[in-house]
């Protein structure tokens, strides 16, 4: 094969900055900034009011990592081109490892990503030995281990933090598991079965401990329940087909709903994704108002932010919620493909 005079003088830079310059690091590329801010900041509610939600960033694939690259890897880069991200196709749920590992349960993929933010990695999983993921659409992490719920293998999935396989259980009891939460206190997992209108509570090994609820409007009682979550020893559900939420105690007895069904402030079409921020407030997603409403512990509405769209801070289908340690609020996206980011800026100023 002959090379013209440009190739070859480009192959030999090429080589020359691998063999000569890979000890110093020459050709590599450093590391970048994970989340760059915004100037200005994109925060809500608008001025002149007092900002409570900033903007942080979005997760589309891998590439937006933005991970150190040796000058190998680069040079390699050159010659082979550059290997094609992992992508979401339609994150529904995500849990946040207090180390920075984020689980994602992607239903159109069929496949939960692992994605570490401090190492700069993301792993797409999508079954283990002959078996594979169907439906996952919910996560959860206790401790270094990771539950997904699969609605069409009527099952959890336990994994480890490098998402090999540890075992599956409930397929005897679940109709259709979606949101599914840990809770420490009580060493349990809390599972949505949506099809069965209830909440089974399993232990770490698997078994069955007990199911809260039944269907209908009343208290404790779901219709189609969606997601889960749990902090300071409250439970909040969203129970999508009563078009509210919930906020149970452990044993399942319920403390207050918010939220009924219409247009309005405060009003819910399709409740979503659920979280707690630091300072207790109730945070909710709406898959057909395409927002995140956030109430106050009496259940009052305090704001609200979002709507339909491909912008940031604009969403589409929006499905799980989760906020770490740090306030962040980790949004699946799931029609815009992505994860968006936002931080509760506190109370106080």
């Amino acid at each position: 094969m002959c090379l013209s005079v440009a190739s070859r003088q480009r192959l030999l830079t090429l080589l020359g900055c691998w063999l000569i310059t890979e000890p110093t690091g020459g050709c590599a590329r450093p590391e970048g900034l994970l989340f760059p801010a915004m100037e200005p900041p994109m925060v809500w509610p608008p001025s002149p009011n007092r900002p409570r939600i900033r903007y942080v960033g979005t997760l589309s694939d891998s590439g937006d990592l933005k991970a150190a690259q040796s000058g190998l890897e680069v040079t390699k880069a050159v010659f082979r081109g550059p290997r094609p991200p992992i992508r979401f196709a339609g994150p529904l749920a995500v849990a946040v490892h207090p180390r920075g590992v984020l689980a994602v349960a992607d239903g159109a993929a069929a496949a939960v990503h692992l994605i570490d933010l401090e190492a700069r990695t993301h792993r797409r999983v999508n079954g283990w030995d002959d078996q594979r993921f169907v439906v996952p659409l919910g996560v959860a992490w206790a401790g270094d281990r990771l539950f997904v719920s699969d609605a069409q293998r009527h099952e959890v999935i336990e994994l480890d933090m490098q998402g090999r396989y540890l075992r599956r259980f409930g397929a005897e009891v679940l109709s259709r598991p979606v949101g599914i939460a840990y809770l420490p206190d009580r060493d349990r997992l809390y599972v949505v079965d949506g099809a069965s209108h209830r909440l089974a509570v399993f232990d770490l090994t698997g078994a069955l401990v007990e199911t809260i609820g039944q269907r209908g409007a009343g208290p404790g009682e779901f219709n189609f329940p969606t997601h889960i979550c749990y902090a300071d020893g409250r439970l909040l559900v969203a129970d999508s087909g009563n078009f509210r939420v919930q906020l149970l105690d452990p044993d399942g007895r319920c403390l207050r709903t918010i939220g009924q069904e219409g247009d309005g402030a405060g009003d819910f079409a399709m409740p979503k994704g659920v979280a707690f921020d630091s300072d207790g407030h109730v945070y909710v997603g709406d898959t057909r108002f395409e927002n995140i409403q956030v109430f106050d512990v009496d259940g009052r509405l305090l704001m609200a932010w979002g709507e339909e769209g491909g912008d940031v801070g604009e969403f589409s289908l929006p499905a799980g919620l989760a906020i770490d340690e740090r306030d962040r609020i980790w949004v699946a996206d799931a029609g815009n493909r992505r994860i968006q980011v936002f931080a509760y800026m506190g109370d106080a100023q």
